[in-house]
């Protein structure tokens, strides 16, 4: 067989590889396991400077400073409760605290992602 007489079967053949390749990608799961606490198995705990790194955003004219909300948020977590709920309970404390501030700044997407960014660190840190 010659290499001409397969040419006309290769866009054949490789759509039918490519549609194999998608479905076992499909297929294969690419999303974790549901992790009991304590197993290991879940997200790592997250350190109050990857907080500060994943909360900050740099600035651009006419957007919000996320440096005044996330430093507070990184000094509140700098010692936080040891355990879940006092732990959160903190998180809803200090997005109160912030909440007038930054109501009519455009700073409100700032802190609802500071708020939920603290309730990860709150959680990936007491599944460890």
């Amino acid at each position: 067989m010659s290499p001409r007489s397969l040419f006309p079967r290769c866009p054949a053949l490789v759509l039918s590889l490519a549609t194999v390749l998608m479905a076992v990608a499909l297929f294969s799961g690419c999303g974790g396991r549901m992790a009991a606490p304590g197993d290991g198995g879940g997200a790592p705990a997250m350190s109050v400077k990857e907080f500060y790194e994943f909360c900050s955003s740099l600035p651009t004219p006419g957007a919000c400073l996320s440096d005044p909300i996330c430093g507070r948020y990184r000094t509140e977590l700098s010692s936080p409760p040891p355990d879940l709920p006092g732990c959160l309970s903190l998180c809803r404390q200090t997005q109160s605290a912030l909440y007038v501030a930054n109501l009519t700044n455009g700073c409100g997407p700032t802190l609802d992602r500071a708020a939920d960014l603290c309730d990860q660190f709150c959680r990936r840190r007491a599944s460890r």
